[in-house]
This record gives structure tokens, sequence and C-alpha cells, in this order.
């Protein structure tokens, strides 16, 4: 068996801390051009506009017990909100989804 030694200062090994801060790279960082906001044909594309929906028609399953606080935000926003404590399996899953 060996013999114990102190470990608190290995041998080999500088425990100084360097301040040193590093710095970015001197390039400069070039966006990709902005053919993304261009159909194929080259012309620009419009933002589509949002459509507003009732809350009321939305219906949301929250499973796996899911806080009190979020359950009630969910349901002061107008949403149907429907939880459980547990999860489901896939079968009753899916037709509590449908």
């Amino acid at each position: 068996m060996a013999t114990a030694r102190d470990i608190s200062q290995p041998l080999g090994i500088d425990r100084t801390v360097s301040y040193s801060l590093s710095v970015s790279p001197t390039a400069t960082f070039n966006s990709p051009p902005a053919s993304h906001s261009f159909l194929a044909g080259g012309l620009p594309r419009r933002p589509k506009p949002l459509k507003p929906f009732n809350t009321e028609d939305i219906k949301i399953l929250l499973l796996e017990n899911v806080n009190q606080t979020g359950q009630d935000i969910l349901k002061k926003q107008g949403y149907q909100v429907e939880f459980l404590k547990t999860s489901l399996p896939e079968d009753q899953l899916i037709e509590k989804i449908r």
C-alpha cells in the first residue's frame, strides 16, 4: 500500500490566476445575403397578416400535474383548460385531442 501524501498542491501545477481578457477576432461578421426574404422570382415577400382568434375557441390539455398558477393564467386569458395529474396512454391521448 502506498503512503499518504498531501495533494493540496500537486507538483507541476501553477495555481495563479490569469486576468487577461480574450478579445474577439479581428475579422468582421458578414450576415448572409437576404435571399430568404425573396420569392423564387426575385420579388420581395410580404409579411403575412396575423389573423385574430377567439381564445374561447382554443382548448388546452395539460398533462402531468401542471402548476395551478399556469392553469389559472390560461383560464384568465379565456382558454378552455383541461388538466390531468398524469400522462395518458397513446390511444387515450389521441381520443382526448380529437
